[in-house]
């Protein structure tokens, strides 16, 4: 079981900003967190830190945050404001989690549905059908109609049985090759933001996360280039991120970020329109705050649409599936006991 990070961030949070040294926050939170994988995981940060290590370093060993975290952290060790990031962090993890849950009520209704009919379609081929088999073996070799009746019965079972194993088969193989395949994830998340409605949803979460980070940077005074370095990190679109450092690539040979930004081709108007207002006035942190205010706006909006229009599509869905049962499988067998 892994530890549970917001409830460590936001404890690490509360206790540092009581003025606590950070080994005795570390010691305090190991007692009053009540899971056992918060307890170790505290016990084993402080044993890191009571051995000389920085803090950063030793959660950098264990492998369980998100990008932004580490970096930050350090950050906040090196400029003493290590309150203030642990508070940043706990919001930003907060927000994270908030965002799942959404993403998953939104999702759930459809995910049962297609799950529903693929078990009608996995029983009725593999208990159903050869029950019936048995009953009108015996008249099979009377009768012709009722064989060929039968045959197109199993065929179209066991069609919709390849047809559901196929989809799933393809989207399995998708995320293996996105997982192992530089050149196929930047090809699939290229496909994504060429999608109608999920362009917009997948651009909209991608904004929201990146402009975040770069609010949390560059609120603790990190130059641009610097913290787009570290921002570029928590997008998971990977043809996103690229761009990003295709970016910095640009603006570290001497380009305005606006322009740099907006050559690439792949962001939105609103975030360049801000990068540039914010290399005129110099207030990138202001600058990152509108647009994160905005995506949050945004991407919330597009979940309470996407809520919305579940559950009437995947009624829809439902029908078609019940009827394409019934063309395929009722009908028939209807058919078979009547010509007995």
């Amino acid at each position: 079981m892994k530890a549970d990070i917001l409830l460590f961030t936001q404890t690490m949070h509360s206790l540092l900003s009581s003025f606590l040294p950070l080994q005795s926050a570390l010691a305090v939170c190991r007692k009053i967190l009540a899971g056992k994988a918060e307890k170790k995981f505290t016990d084993k940060i402080l044993r890191k830190v009571n051995e000389g290590k920085k803090l950063s370093d030793a959660l950098s060993e264990e492998k369980l945050f998100p990008p932004l975290y580490v970096p930050l952290v350090s950050i906040g060790e090196e400029s003493g404001t290590l309150p203030q990031v642990f508070g940043h962090l706990a919001a930003y993890l907060n927000g994270k989690r908030n965002m799942k849950r959404k993403i998953i009520q939104a999702l759930l209704y459809p995910a049962l549905v297609l799950a529903t009919a693929a078990a009608v379609v996995l029983i009725l081929t593999a208990f159903v059908l050869p029950r019936l088999e048995g009953i009108f073996e015996a008249f099979t070799n009377s009768s012709e109609n009722i064989e060929t009746q039968l045959n197109r019965i199993k065929t179209g079972s066991f069609a919709s049985t390849i047809v559901l194993f196929g989809i799933t088969a393809i989207l399995a193989t998708c995320l293996a090759a996105r997982r192992l395949n530089a050149k196929a994830a930047i090809a699939i998340d290229s496909a994504i933001l060429r999608l109608p409605v999920i362009k917009n949803f997948a651009m909209a979460m991608q904004m929201h996360d990146f402009s975040f980070a770069m609010k949390l940077l560059t609120q603790t005074h990190f130059p641009l280039l610097q913290s787009l370095t570290y921002a570029k990190n928590v997008l998971s679109n990977i043809r996103i991120q690229r761009a990003v450092e295709s970016a910095c690539k640009s603006i570290a040979c001497g380009k305005d970020a606006g322009k740099a930004f907006e050559d690439e081709k792949v962001f939105p108007e609103y975030l360049t329109v801000w990068i540039k207002i914010a290399e005129e006035n110099g207030e990138a942190a202001e600058a990152f705050s509108q647009i994160f205010n905005y995506y949050q706006n945004e991407s919330e909006s597009l979940l309470a649409g996407i809520a919305q229009a579940a559950e009437p599509v995947f009624i829809l869905i439902t029908g078609a599936v019940i009827i394409a049962v019934i063309a395929r499988f009722v009908i028939p067998v209807f058919n078979l006991l009547g010509a007995l």
